[in-house]
């Protein structure tokens, strides 16, 4: 690898239809696939990897390859395919979909590509803000519901929806140690791969 020439990159991932939006800053090598990225967004939000997803590039679908897809624009199957595109097309923003009903799209935007110090692990948490939706809570309607009751301990459904999430909701809490520690499993992973 040229020293000058990029093998990293900083991105931002923005969860869309939300006020205030969920977000989270990753760095990750530029050798890693896009099924490996998915594990990342997946480490990086808490999502529980429960449903299907795909990236949305330059009009290109990448994801997992199954029979029954009813879009007429091929899938390119993700772990065949590595981050190396996003500089080779000069691929500044892309879009990430997980759980096609709830519908979460991810604004993804590349902040900067860098030259990855010798010593650091990659993929990196960098930072982010506001807790991450739960897992089928019913797309960005349901969670405006969701919160509406968590905030309410008066409501009449707050209690069972207490019961269903199983802990109060903090807006504000993106529970770091555990998006670290998921991230940080990648990270060895994909070193251990190289």
């Amino acid at each position: 690898m040229n020293a000058f020439v990029p093998d990293a990159a900083r991105l931002r991932l923005t969860l869309h239809d939300l006020d205030p939006a969920p977000w989270r800053r990753i760095e990750v090598p530029l050798s890693m696939t896009f099924r490996e990225l998915h594990d990342t967004i997946q480490a990086a939000f808490l999502w529980q990897n429960s449903h299907l997803w795909e990236f949305e590039i330059a009009g290109n679908r990448y994801g997992l390859l199954f029979e029954d897809d009813p879009d007429p624009l091929p899938v390119i199957e993700a772990g065949t395919r590595r981050l190396t595109e996003l500089r080779e097309m000069a691929i500044r923003e892309f879009m990430y979909i997980y759980d096609m009903g709830d519908c979460w799209e991810h604004h993804i935007e590349v902040e900067d590509l860098f030259v990855r110090p010798q010593n650091k692990r990659l993929p990196v948490f960098v930072d982010g803000e506001w807790r991450t939706p739960p897992e089928d809570v019913g797309g960005a309607p349901g969670f405006e519901m969701f919160l509406e009751i968590m905030a309410d301990e008066s409501h009449e459904e707050y209690d069972d929806t207490l019961e269903w999430y199983g802990m109060p909701y903090d807006p504000k809490e993106i529970e770091l140690e555990a998006v670290k520690a998921r991230i940080a499993i990648i990270a060895r992973a994909h070193g251990r791969k190289k």
